[in-house]
């Protein structure tokens, strides 16, 4: 190599130290401390059982431990348990009569048949537990999967036992490469902002890679803070003491118009779920449905079984959709029939319009946020609750 050569290879080397080699230990520092760090979420859970407050814990995609960790110890106070995908987070201790003291455990990307198991679960190892509340999600493609609902087990020990164990590590690769990637050098400038405009940069440096998790903040509704991860720092983001989702570090639909035509192409998965179904629900989860519903009113409850709002004119275009509107009729036909011949109650909420909710209260086509449940769930448990404060649910069929 010629010295020019050997120059340019020392500059780049340069370079390369003053600035990719301090994002790269950074962010591997970030990495370290939060993946499949169990104890933060031990930590977070403990946290907001104290303090009734809001929290983030590592992380969002995976919430399956800090959710049962905090169902294990809000079951001494709780008679409802709201089961799920995402699509269910919205739904607050607000959107219920006090009668019914909640828990959503609704976890991202939960199908239907893992619901069925959990709410299974409950029912067998929680008798405070009266009332269950699941989502029949069309558009998503839950209620058509094909899939045995498995046994599962909830219970604080096998939780804490998780929490003890070593998580199975991420390879160095994996992490050095998801160390340099966009959305964490993205992350990291952000962090970096925060604390050059923190009023104490030393505090505000420990916070992010030396302390478990940020100091305590105040939410802008006085509901106590804390951020057990590093991304969305002091922004609210993150589950409330009744398990619901925030959705506070996502914006609203905007274009709701666009969406919705989009929605309907052949490719999207709501058109797919439909096409390749014909529509048609799964039967083997219908029937262990049944068989909740019914050990739910042998114990004095009920299970309360709803189909989730979506975009305002989203369902109606698909109603009205050359192709697809004959499936989602019999999608709906063979619910209200079946729901019918078993007493249940479906509340279909899928044209979330019908029920005052607008654009604004929705972060995609199949998530909304708190206050359009509130609208859709509010009427409802108001029309089924007793004077003497007892609830009882509609003889079945879709509502």
């Amino acid at each position: 190599m010629g010295i020019p050569h050997k120059r340019f290879f020392w500059i780049l080397v340069a370079c390369f130290g003053a600035t990719l080699l301090p994002i790269f230990i950074l962010n591997l520092t970030l990495l370290n401390s939060t993946l499949g760090n169990r104890q933060k979420v031990l930590a977070a859970s403990q946290w907001q059982q104290r303090t009734h407050g809001i929290t983030y814990a590592p992380t969002l995609g995976d919430t399956h431990l800090f959710k049962t960790l905090r169902l294990n110890d809000r079951l001494p106070e709780i008679n409802t348990v709201v089961f799920g995908s995402s699509t269910a987070m919205g739904l607050t201790q607000q959107a219920f009569p006090g009668a019914l003291r909640i828990y959503n455990y609704a976890q991202t990307g939960h199908p239907l048949s893992a619901a069925i198991g959990e709410a299974e679960y409950v029912q067998q190892h929680a008798a405070r537990v009266k009332w269950l509340v699941i989502p029949l999600d069309w558009s998503i493609g839950f209620i058509y999967q094909h899939a045995v609902p498995s046994a599962a087990d909830l219970s604080a020990a096998t939780a804490m036992q998780q929490v003890r164990s070593a998580a199975e590590p991420v390879p160095l690769l994996e992490r050095m490469r998801d160390a340099l990637s966009y959305p964490r050098v993205a992350n990291l400038l952000e962090i970096s902002k925060t604390i050059l405009r923190a009023e104490n940069r030393p505090a505000a440096f420990r916070g992010y890679f030396l302390q478990e998790g940020s100091d305590d903040y105040r939410c802008a509704d006085g509901t106590p803070g804390k951020d057990f991860d590093t991304i969305h720092r002091g922004t609210c983001t993150g589950f409330r003491f009744d398990g619901s989702a925030t959705f506070a570090d996502s914006a609203r639909v905007g274009n709701a118009r666009s969406l919705i035509l989009s929605a309907t192409t052949s490719s999207s998965k709501y058109h797919q779920n439909l096409a390749l179904t014909e529509g048609v629900p799964d039967p083997l989860l219908l029937q262990r449905l049944a068989a909740l519903g019914e050990r739910a009113r042998q114990n004095g409850g009920g299970v309360m079984l709803f189909m989730p709002p979506l975009l305002p004119g989203m369902e109606a275009e698909f109603l009205h959709h050359p192709q697809l509107a004959a499936r989602l009729r019999n999608t709906k036909r063979k619910l209200a029939e079946w729901a019918r011949a078993q007493h249940l109650a479906i509340l279909d909420a899928g044209q979330a319009e019908r029920f005052g909710c607008g654009t604004e209260e929705f972060i995609d086509e199949h998530h909304a946020v708190a206050t359009c449940y509130d609208k859709i769930f509010q009427p409802f448990w108001r029309d089924a609750l007793r004077p003497d404060g007892t609830i009882t649910l509609p003889d079945g069929g879709l509502r």
